[in-house]
């Protein structure tokens, strides 16, 4: 995989992390009461894995996020 695809998935995992961030409720109320992980953890958790994922695994947690498939494919 180009590096290129690796930072592009970064960049706008950046985005949609700061997307979710700004429309997040500021209390939130499933903190500590044992339900799954909403998508923010998720695509937090997937951004800090970016730089040191396989390349098998950034096109797993890009297939994750339809927007950054079709934004790859369409540039």
């Amino acid at each position: 995989m180009s590096e290129g695809k690796r930072e592009f998935v970064a960049l706008r995992l950046d985005e949609v992390i700061h997307e979710w961030e700004a429309n997040a409720p500021a209390d939130d109320a499933t903190a500590g009461s044992g339900k799954p992980e909403g998508p923010l953890v998720t695509a937090q958790r997937h951004r800090a894995e970016i730089d040191t994922a396989s390349d098998e695994r950034v096109d797993e947690i890009a297939a994750a996020y339809p927007q950054i498939i079709e934004a790859w494919e369409s540039r």
